[in-house]
């Protein structure tokens, strides 16, 4: 592994062995793998441990299960769409962002099913909170995203991960997911950051088509009939909206990971269709470019976003209409009024009911 991409990469097999090693003192790698685990004693877990060899090692042994039980337990459905038609070798995932954990882990689930190779999985710097979750997040194949630091600072961590994502596309040839935003989107109005696209081509050439189509991008889209951590997204917006900051306790987001394994979604689907460079109108002006790779991006997203039944009716209560009536019944309609009741106050409420409304705006409007 090239010396740049050492603070970035996931583990060397030196570092997983070590690691591994390593993990088995950890009293909270104990206890956090007994919280999804029960029945699993200390001995059980220092064994599993020992058994791994290499990061897919790790995945299979500790978090397969999670997931499948997640699916199981918590989703009335789950569909995967398209997923045939892509060489998952060395591609590029740029998925919607709904959920910290589930919007990379079920694709990783299914490719496990597959007998396919885990894909690499970005993770901002921000979640790795101790020595514990570090060293989990890396023997689950996941690469930092360094997000804090100056602005020259910035710049090259962005510089680096661009250089580190196209090495690992191109030269060692394995696929990579990352997110399309900077975190989860919380209003449920998907959008491609600029910045992201930036940074993919701060590592390519000067002819952007050629170095977008080097990355091999696949569009993911996930859609959950209930927004894992609605209520929590909303109040963050609401005070963030109210108060002008929002500073979030150290271990927040890793409730938000375990509350979105365990929160009750619905349906869910996840769609991939391959990004078309074709259909872009390159102009060599990278500020144009970049605008219009995003839009194309979104269009994908929008068009393989799976409206539900909670997107219809929080639509006709937030404008007080029975425009999409045929798409629930009664019952539908008192469930989910009895979901909203867990709203904090009004704000949140009708924050919430524009969570699910924005997907059907963002469906129905054309990128142009």
């Amino acid at each position: 592994m090239e010396e740049i991409f050492k603070t970035i990469a996931p583990y060397s097999q030196s570092q997983i062995k070590e690691s591994l090693v390593w993990l088995e003192t950890s009293v909270q790698f104990v206890k956090g793998v007994q919280f999804f685990y029960p029945n699993w004693n200390k001995e059980m877990i220092i064994s599993k441990l020992q058994s791994c060899k290499t990061c897919a090692d790790f995945q299979v042994a500790f978090i397969e299960m999670i997931i499948k039980n997640s699916i199981k337990n918590t989703m009335d459905s789950f569909e995967i769409v398209g997923l045939d038609k892509i060489d998952t070798t060395n591609s590029l995932f740029i998925s919607n962002h709904r959920d910290i954990f589930l919007d990379s882990a079920l694709l990783q689930n299914h490719l496990y099913d597959l007998g396919k190779p885990f894909t690499e999985i970005s993770l901002g710097d921000n979640l790795m909170v101790n020595d514990t979750m570090k060293a989990v997040a890396k023997l689950n194949n996941m690469f930092t995203v360094f997000r804090s630091g100056k602005k020259i600072e910035k710049l090259k961590n962005s510089i680096n991960l661009s250089k580190y994502i196209r090495h690992s596309i191109i030269d060692k040839k394995v696929s990579s997911w990352i997110a399309q935003g900077n975190g989860r989107t919380k209003d449920g109005n998907d959008i491609t950051e600029s910045g992201l696209i930036k940074m993919l081509l701060l590592s390519g050439g000067n002819d952007v088509k050629e170095s977008l189509s080097e990355l091999n991008i696949v569009v993911s889209t996930i859609s959950f009939e209930y927004e894992p951590c609605a209520f929590e997204k909303a109040h963050e917006l609401s005070l963030l909206d109210e108060e002008g900051i929002y500073n979030k306790e150290k271990f927040e987001n890793i409730n938000s990971i375990l509350n979105g394994i365990n929160d009750y979604k619905g349906n869910v689907k996840l769609v991939f269709e391959k990004l078309n460079v074709n259909k872009i109108d390159f102009s060599n002006n990278k500020k144009q470019d970049v605008i219009k790779i995003a839009k194309e991006i979104d269009s994908l997203v929008y068009k393989n976003y799976q409206l539900w039944k909670t997107n219809y009716m929080a639509y006709d209560l937030l404008h007080n209409d029975f425009k999409y009536q045929e798409y629930y019944t009664q019952e539908n309609m008192v469930k989910f009024n009895n979901y909203l009741k867990k709203s904090d106050n009004e704000d949140v409420y009708y924050r919430v009911l524009k969570m699910y409304v924005n997907p059907i705006y963002n469906k129905n409007k054309k990128i142009s």
